[in-house]
């Protein structure tokens, strides 16, 4: 695009996010360099690229490298205009680091995103947040657990917060939007993959609920699918988000624990449900309530804990 359209800024931060290989550490240290639509003119130019560790002081030009080359091809390439008005057409709200529609609770965060989408009424931030995971291997028992602290916690008007997986995570968003159909708070889903792109494909009707109801956002541009390194990123987004972390069911290892560790490391409040000490599913819950987090044994502790 020329200089002198008349695009929206978030029409290049979305441009940025499409970018080949960049993830949100990359965006928000271009967005921090200046406004959307300044930053990509440089990507078009090929001035961005990194300078080497101790090279160079603070306001010398880049030095030239192969990311330079590479997007400044891709953004030769990329339809910035129809891509946007695809978007704008189907809902998807666009926000970028440092932009007035960016959530405060992202843009304080010491990981934070550098372009946010979203799709449905982000007003459910506005709730107090509660994060509930586990494994997607769960019991009968786990599922019951998580679907019941989802319903009581959004009758009491906490905003549900998951990640939109198979087992605990989808059991939490069904209970909390039973509730909501009572006048309970909304839920937020927080995906791998674009907003518009259901996952699991298992998920697709609960992923249109949860939108109706409350929102999801993601870090992934609309119309990509989760990729392996974007769960991680992900769980640590849900982390900065909640309040509180509720383990339902965990492994040992696994994604309920990236997010623990994340929440940790913000300060976040994390309680785990007790399970079966024979349980397989509930090793890694165990283990935390054994090293001294609180327990979750309703939603009674989870309040308390808020």
């Amino acid at each position: 695009m020329s200089p002198g359209d008349d695009l929206a800024e978030e029409a290049y931060a979305l441009a940025l996010a499409d970018l080949p290989g960049i993830g949100p550490a990359r965006l928000v240290s271009l967005l921090r360099l200046d406004r959307p639509r300044a930053v990509w003119q440089q990507v078009r130019a090929g001035a961005v690229g990194r300078r080497q560790p101790g090279g160079g002081r603070e306001g010398d030009p880049p030095e030239p490298g192969g990311e330079d080359a590479a997007w400044a091809e891709a953004a030769a390439r990329m339809p910035v205009a129809a891509r946007w008005q695809a978007v704008r057409s189907a809902g998807i709200g666009v926000a970028w680091q440092g932009g007035p529609g960016m959530p405060d609770l992202c843009a304080v965060d010491p990981e934070p995103p550098g372009v946010l989408f979203s799709l449905g009424d982000l007003a459910v931030l506005q709730h107090p947040r509660v994060a509930i995971v586990g494994t997607r291997d769960c019991t009968w028992y786990g599922r019951t657990v998580a679907r019941e602290l989802g319903y009581d916690l959004a009758a009491a008007g906490v905003c549900v917060v998951s990640g939109l997986a198979l087992g605990i995570d989808g059991e939490a968003h069904e209970g909390a939007l039973l509730a909501q159909r009572s006048g309970g708070a909304g839920p937020l889903g927080v995906a791998a993959s674009g907003v518009d792109v259901p996952y699991p494909r298992r998920h697709r009707e609960l992923w249109g609920r949860v939108i109706r109801a409350g929102a999801i956002i993601s870090e992934t541009p609309p119309g990509r699918p989760a990729q392996s390194w974007r769960f991680p990123t992900r769980n640590r987004l849900i982390a900065g988000l909640a309040q509180a972390v509720v383990v339902v069911e965990s492994h040992a290892g696994g994604g309920s624990m990236v997010t623990v560790a994340a929440a940790a490391e913000r300060g976040v409040e994390i309680l785990a449900v007790p399970g079966p000490v024979n349980s397989a599913a509930s090793v890694g819950t165990n283990q935390l309530l054994y090293e001294g987090l609180a327990p979750a044994r309703h939603a009674g502790d989870v309040l308390a804990a808020l």
